[in-house]
């Protein structure tokens, strides 16, 4: 489960480090951005942001259900190895 998370954070950061160099690299030849291109930029980075943050969030949250999980199991357990301890002292 925490494949996808880590893969769409890679491409979040991956899209950013593309839009942050072309930005550079319109600057440097002296095609420098226009307010509209700084803008649309500003509001990608900003989508990839809030994107980013909704992944951490799943994360966490699945991170949670697993811990919860593992507890339920553990308990089942040792239900389970309580039972059969029982049965072994009952029969000769």
């Amino acid at each position: 489960m925490r494949e996808p998370v880590f893969l769409m954070g890679l491409a979040i950061v991956g899209a950013t480090i593309v839009m942050v160099a072309r930005t550079i690299a319109g600057a440097i030849t002296g095609r420098g951005a226009s307010g509209s291109e700084l803008r649309q930029i500003k509001q990608r980075l900003e989508d990839d942001a809030a994107a980013l943050e909704d992944a951490q969030a799943t994360l966490a949250h699945q991170s949670t259900q697993l811990a919860e999980l593992q507890e339920r199991l553990d308990f089942a357990e040792r239900l389970l190895a309580q039972a059969k301890d029982r049965s072994m002292l009952k029969s000769p």
